[in-house]
């Protein structure tokens, strides 16, 4: 069975000779195949040496067959299989690979952008959100989640705890201790209690394990926040420590798709294209339609001479 295409009848009867009016009338509903076949019997040599001529030829092939026209191109692609399909899809450039996003419901989008690797996925976010905006959104249980992290470097976390209030840092000693600081009775002229800041850092530090970390979660939201924005300024990798879903559960609330689709240019090429790859066999096609031609002619001649067969014989 061929495919159909528009091919430029015109060309075809400059480059082999052919009278226009015995195409139109003679060979009118006859395949390329058909035409060259009955010309090469009546001794026309350009017919005879067609497959030599068209198929050694990418720029030739790309302008009888008309592959720079998408509808042709979709005719093409309609007819490979699945898996042929997904195997061209790296030709793509980045944008069109974005493009193809729009395709996918927010809902899939929002399930595939949290498979990402997390450091693409934190990319992606900022191009959403700023650092502050993503604080001010995250969930307490997430900010505690890295600051309890066993990743979390203890040495950063004590150094941004010294720009906290004396007050706040006597409250994260008391609810890892249970009891009273020592001196948070003493009362300055200011009317609020005087804490010896130095002791304070230094009883903190000294904490095992598990209290520094019941220490750390005692921070007050609002200066949790802050603290965490502080440090993850300083080392990026911090943001690579919230869940996956707290990124998504964001993104989902707060954007919509096409908000989505745009911010999704910073996802590297090859991520993208397995993205794509989660779309029916159809709607792959629609997207390769925007292959590069070139790239396109080069790639059925070297590897799709089936469909070649089916070209010229439709």
């Amino acid at each position: 069975m061929g495919i159909t295409l528009d091919a430029d009848l015109y060309l075809l009867c400059s480059m082999f000779n052919i009278n226009y009016r015995k195409l139109s009338d003679e060979y009118s509903g006859l395949s390329v195949e058909e035409i060259m076949k009955k010309e090469a019997k009546q001794g026309n040599t350009a017919a005879a040496n067609f497959d030599a001529s068209i198929l050694g030829n990418p720029v030739k092939f790309i302008e009888l067959f008309g592959l720079q026209n998408c509808g042709n191109k979709y005719a093409i692609l309609s007819n490979m299989n699945e898996y042929d399909l997904k195997e061209l899809l790296p030709l793509l450039n980045q944008a069109d690979l974005v493009a193809g996003l729009n395709f996918f419901t927010k809902d899939k989008l929002i399930d595939l952008i949290g498979g990402l690797p997390i450091e693409q996925l934190v990319k992606l976010t900022f191009e959403m959100f700023s650092p502050e905006q993503l604080m001010q959104y995250m969930p307490e249980d997430q900010l505690n989640k890295v600051l309890t992290s066993p990743d979390m470097d203890k040495d950063l976390e004590i150094k941004y705890l010294q720009t906290l209030k004396p007050e706040i840092l006597a409250q994260m000693l008391e609810a890892a201790t249970g009891q009273p600081v020592s001196g948070s009775q003493d009362v300055g002229l200011d009317g609020k209690a005087d804490f010896n800041v130095e002791n304070l850092m230094k009883q903190i530090s000294e904490l095992p394990d598990d209290k520094f970390r019941e220490a750390m979660m005692g921070i007050p939201l609002a200066n949790k926040q802050n603290f965490v924005l502080k440090m993850a300024k300083e080392n990026p990798k911090i943001f690579q420590l919230f869940d996956a879903s707290a990124y998504t559960n964001i993104i989902d609330h707060r954007r919509n798709k096409e908000d989505i689709v745009k911010a999704s240019i910073v996802i590297k090429h090859a991520q993208l294209v397995e993205m794509i790859k989660e779309l029916p066999r159809d709607l792959t096609a629609v997207v390769l339609t925007q292959i590069d031609t070139k790239k396109f002619a080069d790639v059925l001649l070297k590897s799709f001479k089936n469909i070649i067969s089916q070209i010229i014989a439709g």
